[in-house]
């Protein structure tokens, strides 16, 4: 063979067994794809068989998308404050009381007949006659009072009288048609009772205004007036309230949750640092027992025991002093005299431990059941002398012009 046609042999047969690498090459591609394939396949029929068995997929079943949710989350500051009464019971106490205070005027008239105003306050229709109850402080000094209802009608008043250890004071109009307020319990009330104020505070109008509050504190004294204007004196007994009470209010209404009077607002203390807002009332019952006593004989018959007193402590075995009576430090009298409780046999040093069965613990406690007293009472006492317990019985005396 010539060495041109070998080599043209020997391309061919490398060309062929190039064409042959590539060929199976290519099957074995084919191969390996139907492979996969069919696995997939395979793989695909096995799950959506498993998804249609457990329900997943229903036939004929429309699938709807939810609208899209927007969460809105407002985030707000909450009050604290819970109402300490409920607004029907005040809206109720307002409706029954309101008609029977009053807005006082106290005055003078000039030369030409005219009304000069030089103060105000308030006051409580007590009867259908036309008396009023307010405070001493309120119509003291003055010879002339206004009194001026809700609905705007007003009246020249009377001043019966007042008293001023008590702070209470009377005057009447003319007038015997109309509705008095209900009257209270003030021995019953309860720290922590609603309170409702009635009033006319700084004379803002013909109608009065209403607060509320609680009953704070109960037989509580409070020094009023001053030493300069020799008008100082000091009250017991008297019911603090949280209730605003405003000046103008003196004489006002404190009402218990029935629309009942339980007080006569009196005094606002603000002398010292952190005391606004305590207000003060006379107990109706002590109230009541005064205005008796201006109607029958024009002024208060207050009895007086005749001792100087002093608080009296036991020691707990602790060391801690308690208060458990009042001890007798001085007796006294007029004109070389002594008073009734002397007589009956009471000495200095004695302590007095109960009045008509009441125990007596503290000194401000036994003035204001001497307050509750008049001239004439009779009264046990029941004192401590040494070991030995001693019951005097007396009658009370009158309580001199000037103590």
């Amino acid at each position: 063979m010539e060495e041109s046609e070998f080599r043209q042999q020997e391309l061919f047969e490398t060309e062929k067994y190039i064409s042959d690498l590539l060929e199976e090459k290519t099957k074995r591609k084919s191969s390996s794809f139907n492979v996969i394939f069919l696995s997939s396949f395979f793989t695909s029929v096995i799950v959506l068989s498993f998804l249609f068995f457990f329900g997943v997929f229903e036939e004929e079943e429309e699938v709807v998308l939810p609208e899209p949710i927007t969460i809105t989350e407002t985030v707000k500051e909450k009050e604290l404050i819970m109402p300490r009464v409920d607004s029907t019971e005040v809206v109720s106490v307002a409706e029954i009381a309101t008609k029977t205070i009053v807005q006082l005027q106290v005055g003078e008239l000039n030369q030409d007949g005219e009304f000069i105003s030089v103060g105000g306050g308030s006051g409580v229709v007590i009867d259908e006659k036309g008396l009023i109850i307010t405070n001493h402080h309120v119509i003291e000094g003055t010879t002339d009072v206004r009194v001026i209802f809700e609905d705007g009608r007003m009246y020249e008043a009377t001043i019966i009288g007042s008293d001023r250890l008590t702070d209470i004071g009377v005057v009447k109009i003319e007038n015997e048609n109309l509705s008095p307020i209900n009257f209270g319990n003030s021995e019953a009330i309860l720290v922590g009772d609603l309170a409702v104020a009635i009033g006319h505070p700084l004379t803002l109008g013909a109608a009065p205004t209403v607060t509320t509050g609680v009953i704070s504190a109960l037989d509580r004294r409070l020094d009023v007036g001053s030493e300069s204007m020799n008008d100082a004196v000091t009250l017991f007994g008297l019911i603090q309230t949280d209730a605003p009470i405003t000046r103008g209010s003196s004489g006002g209404a404190l009402l218990n949750q029935k629309g009942e009077l339980i007080g006569i607002t009196t005094a606002i203390a603000t002398a010292d640092v952190g005391a606004e807002g305590l207000g003060f009332a006379v107990p109706i019952n002590l109230a009541l027992g005064i205005v008796e006593d201006i109607l029958d004989d024009g002024k208060v018959l207050h009895a007086f025991l005749g001792i100087l007193g002093a608080q009296y402590f036991e020691v707990a075995d602790d060391g801690a002093r308690i208060f458990s009576g009042v001890v007798i430090e001085e007796l006294y009298g007029p004109a070389n005299d002594i008073y009734a409780i002397g007589k009956a046999g009471a000495l200095p040093g004695d302590v007095i431990k109960k009045i008509n069965d009441i125990n007596i613990t503290t000194l401000d406690q036994l003035i204001t059941i001497l307050r509750s007293k008049r001239a004439g009472d009779p009264i046990t006492v029941e004192i401590l002398r040494g070991a030995n317990t001693i019951i005097l019985d007396f009658t009370l005396d009158l309580r001199p012009s000037d103590v």
